[in-house]
């Protein structure tokens, strides 16, 4: 039998052609079961905190909707344009017998063509936090789609793509401004793969990737090359590099330490032959300078036309700092990017220290068994410390067997109560048509003697 949908699709195509999509206030929704939808192959954002997702929808409900356009085939029925987390979260919950969240209201979309679509996909996943390496690939999607949407002579209603620029049109729906769009483009279309690869993985911050991107592909390598031996590249380090004057600047830096040698060595000779003279009192004394004073009136960019500044000011609401105001952009620039590095720097640490939290090792004990020391919400803790819940649908990458110990740690917004329980796996159930791959359950059985 023939597994194609090419009737279904011709009404489909049909019905669509009938339908006003005009953005609105109002939009058709419909109750669909959630084992009728399927991923969207243009969905490039990172799919993560499924499960944490999943409690929140457990204790509130839905919030938002799905949105979803009708397009069956072998995978099913409606293909998802926006909520593919909200989606698997929902799947979770009826894998974990809530039943009750198998239906979801969703709204039914009907884009004109992909580039519309993949348009829709990146907009609903504007409010979202997101890795750099999502950053810059919706940045790069986002400009083709419209590029070829602006050649087809197509609208996207309240944007003008004819005489407008696309990176004024990016910055708007992307939520950004359009300096950073430029320097997303630098990095698009200059950084070489290996330090690419790098910064999908986080590992060089996005300040660092701009600034190389603006250095030719040979003084990349070379850069390259340090990075590897040092194992990290900061902004500043690639700003020197990229600087002409650098080497200028450290020859003439050795020819004024010679120099001053020289010049010591002289006028040691000289103070050998005419011993120094004897020194008088007050001879130490020298000008106090003004910024040594405790006012901050010498530091106003008001100093020289103020009527009431004074040697002891140390407040005042009309102060402003000289050096902060005459700073160039460049001084800016370098800043906000030196506080960006650091910034950047302080949330790698704490994603490392929190993934080692999330992947805790397995202890063995002395009999062999294996104790997993796993991470659970509030509410899943309550019903597996009462023996209500006694499986797990678990990824198997711990190596799970029959007879390990699954220790769970109690996490209630976000931070470990200290409420641990135990329990015994008695059954592992893997590679069954229902399961995705590489998911096992895990029959488990409470022991009590272990709960704290």
């Amino acid at each position: 039998m023939a597994t194609g949908f090419s009737v279904m699709d011709a009404l489909n195509k049909n019905s669509k052609a009938g339908v006003d999509e005009s953005p609105r206030a109002r939009f058709r929704t419909k109750d669909i079961s959630i084992f009728k939808m399927y991923r969207n192959k243009l969905n490039f954002y990172d799919l993560a905190d499924i499960e944490e997702l999943a409690g929140d929808i457990l204790m509130y409900g839905l919030k938002q909707n799905l949105e979803v356009v009708f397009e069956p085939n072998e995978q099913g029925e409606y293909r998802i344009v926006a909520g593919e987390r909200r989606w698997l979260a929902l799947k979770h919950l009826v894998e974990q017998g809530y039943k009750d969240f198998e239906i979801a209201t969703c709204k039914l979309t009907t884009p004109q063509d992909e580039d519309e679509e993949q348009v829709e996909i990146i907009i609903a996943n504007a409010y979202r936090t997101k890795s750099l390496k999502d950053v810059i690939e919706e940045e790069q999607r986002l400009k083709a789609c419209l590029e070829r949407i602006k050649t087809d002579g197509k609208k996207i209603k309240g944007y003008d793509l004819q005489s407008g620029r696309l990176r004024d049109v990016i910055a708007s729906m992307l939520k950004m401004s359009k300096t950073k769009i430029a320097q997303i483009e630098s990095v698009n279309n200059n950084l070489i793969p290996e330090f690419r690869e790098e910064l999908n993985n986080e590992r060089l911050t996005f300040s660092a990737a701009y600034e190389l991107s603006g250095m030719s592909p040979e003084m990349q390598q070379e850069a390259l090359a340090k990075y590897k031996e040092n194992g990290e590249l900061s902004y500043t380090e690639i700003k020197d590099m990229k600087s002409p004057q650098k080497q200028e600047q450290d020859a003439a830096g050795q020819q004024d330490t010679v120099s001053d040698s020289d010049t010591a060595g002289q006028q040691s000779s000289e103070n050998s032959m005419n011993p120094p003279e004897e020194k008088k009192a007050g001879d130490d004394y020298e000008t106090p300078h003004p910024e040594g004073i405790t006012s901050i009136c010498y530091s106003c960019t008001e100093y020289e036309t103020c009527n009431v500044k004074t040697g002891t000011c140390t407040s005042c609401d009309q102060y402003k700092n000289r050096a902060e105001a005459y700073k160039t952009e460049e001084q800016r620039y370098n800043e906000e990017q030196d506080a960006i590095d650091r910034e950047t720097k302080k949330k790698l640490r704490e994603q490392a220290e929190e993934e080692k939290m999330n992947n805790l090792p397995s202890d063995t004990q002395e009999n062999g068994q294996k104790v997993h020391h796993i991470k659970l919400g509030a509410t899943f803790f309550e019903e597996v410390a009462s023996g209500e819940k006694t499986f797990e649908l678990r990824k198997n990458d711990r190596d799970y067997k029959k007879g390990d110990i699954l220790e769970m740690m109690e996490f209630k917004d976000g931070k470990n109560t200290g409420r641990t329980v135990r329990v015994l796996v008695t059954y592992i159930l893997e590679e069954f048509a229902g399961l995705e791959d590489g998911y096992c359950i895990m029959a488990t059985s409470l022991m009590k003697e272990d709960a704290e």
